[in-house]
């Protein structure tokens, strides 16, 4: 196993009554940008916070690069976290809190000196070393926290929510700059966040919780357009959901259902789900096409939101719908129009429909 790869294995942790994480199995592997995302109280902190050796499980066993650190203190673990509150020392230089570690060991002072600088290079705060972190802004301090975490090169970086407390320009900012100091120092990053734009734009995998169970581990791409469960796909965008059977199975991944008044639909969908199967096949707005052949539907709301229009739609074959258009689509409140969506943006999902996460998340029917 690769010294960065991070193995749980039927981790479990309870409160009281509550069993925030619920025998959970999940590899992560070495040198990559990793997220777990989910709504609160979903259990992904409390994760992080056990491999960060913060809370101990009462089940499972965690592993970095093959040993086993279940049970072994925090200070002597090969991992290091950066927290949304920043937990700098307000009377310490930049260069003294990013320090603070490598002087609690003891290192010579010229390796203090060298890899303080290195740091410092690496974070863009070079000139900044005398600065208090009263002086600098909340990004600038974020990147001082990120300096002392990956100064003592640790085989595992932990992010819990670190941009949270920043404003939205200012984490959008961070979020190119985060991805770029991992691809140089080739550390695994392991990050906790609700948001999943941002932890899309930035990981090469991700892990979704629901409940404390994980719902799926894949690349952002795959856990977006072939959601494996009904929650993910309302969790990681709108999604538009259609109730239908499988008629046929042809192969491949593709389906031939049969949606009640509806009629026949093509869809795509894992392979091996039977024939007969009660499904839902989800289409996200942005494939939803206005004009030429399709159902008839009405405009009834339009977002304007900058280069894209948010769009609601009656129809009277799908119920409501949402479309996500060009901005310069001409589309007002009350227009007749016509929706339709290629094939291969029918992705189908097992199982009955969940709550909704969140009221931004809801699913339409």
């Amino acid at each position: 196993m690769e010294p960065g790869t991070v193995k749980l294995s039927a981790l479990t942790k309870r409160f009281g009554d509550l069993v925030a994480v619920k025998s959970l199995d999940l590899e992560i592997p070495a040198g990559g940008f990793f997220s777990l995302i989910g709504p609160s109280g979903c259990g992904k902190t409390t994760t992080l916070r056990m491999v960060a050796g913060l809370e101990h499980p009462d089940e499972g066993t965690i592993e970095v690069g093959g040993e086993d650190i279940t049970r072994r203190p925090a200070y002597r673990r090969p991992v290091n976290t950066v927290f949304q509150s920043y937990a700098l020392f307000p009377h310490l230089s930049v260069a003294d809190n990013v320090a603070f570690g490598l002087v609690e060991e003891r290192r010579p002072r010229t390796e203090i000196r060298t890899r303080v600088a290195e740091m410092l290079e690496l974070v863009q705060l070079v000139g900044r070393e005398h600065s208090k972190p009263a002086q600098l802004s909340g990004g600038q301090q974020q990147r001082v926290a990120l300096a002392r975490a990956l100064v003592k090169h640790p085989k595992v970086l932990l992010l819990d929510e670190p941009l949270g407390a920043l404003d939205l320009k200012l984490r959008k900012e961070l979020q190119g700059q985060l991805k770029s100091v991992q691809r140089r120092v080739g550390i695994t990053f392991v990050y906790v966040t609700h948001d999943q734009e941002e932890a899309f734009s930035m990981s090469d995998r991700v892990a979704v919780m629901h409940d404390g169970l994980l719902e799926q581990v894949g690349t952002p791409e795959d856990v977006y357009r072939k959601p494996a469960t009904l929650f993910v796909a309302d969790f990681v965008g709108a999604s538009n959901r259609t109730e239908a059977v499988v008629e046929a199975a042809l192969g491949e991944g593709r389906y031939r259902l049969r949606a009640g008044d509806i009629g026949e639909l093509p869809a795509y969908g894992p392979e091996r789900i039977a024939e007969g199967t009660a499904v839902n096949m989800i289409v996200r707005p942005e494939s939803l096409r206005l004009g030429g052949e399709g159902y008839a539907a009405t405009v009834a709301d339009v977002s304007y939101v900058g280069p894209a229009k948010h769009l609601e739609l009656e129809t009277e074959a799908l119920g409501r719908v949402q479309a996500t258009v060009g901005g310069d689509e001409r589309a007002a409140v009350g227009d007749r129009v016509t929706v339709s969506w290629p094939a291969e943006a029918a992705w189908i999902v097992a199982g009955d429909s969940p709550d909704p996460p969140n009221e931004a998340h809801s699913p339409t029917s």
